[in-house]
């Protein structure tokens, strides 16, 4: 019996709530933490357009796997696994150890490690299947 979370738009809902929360977090260190470390030159319009570019890829990503691109899947589980141990679980570990003083920030990455793992397995329990099926 196959159950929403291990459907294809079970997986793809759960990466789509994982990619808004690592919006909503991009928002946040855009308004709070990109400008005090990155005053000098072009390095920050550099950083926008690098986490702007690989946000849409991955949005885009789960785009063509709705349709039913294997490649698409594979692409949308790589990024979704890239932000949730780049970002989501790197942040308590190493740049906010203890968790950071904003409370806005505590509370995107804690629903960025929840939704990246979930999304992370039940993407992976799609690319074990031989055909990827709605």
């Amino acid at each position: 019996m196959k159950t929403w979370f291990t459907s294809l738009n079970g997986a793809l809902a759960l990466t789509a709530l994982a990619w808004f929360s690592q919006l909503w977090r991009t928002l946040i260190d855009a308004t709070q933490g990109f400008h005090s470390n990155a005053t000098e030159g072009g390095l920050l319009m550099t950083f926008t357009l690098v986490y702007t570019a690989v946000l849409a890829g991955w949005a885009y990503a789960i785009h063509v796997a709705s349709r039913g691109s294997r490649g698409g899947l594979m692409a949308a589980f790589g990024l979704n696994a890239l932000f949730w141990l780049g970002i989501a679980v790197a942040t308590p570990l190493f740049y906010c150890p203890g968790w950071c003083s904003s409370s806005a920030i505590n509370t995107a990455n804690a629903l960025n490690l929840i939704f990246g793992l979930l999304a992370g397995v039940a993407l992976m329990s799609q690319l074990r299947q031989k055909k990827v099926a709605g």
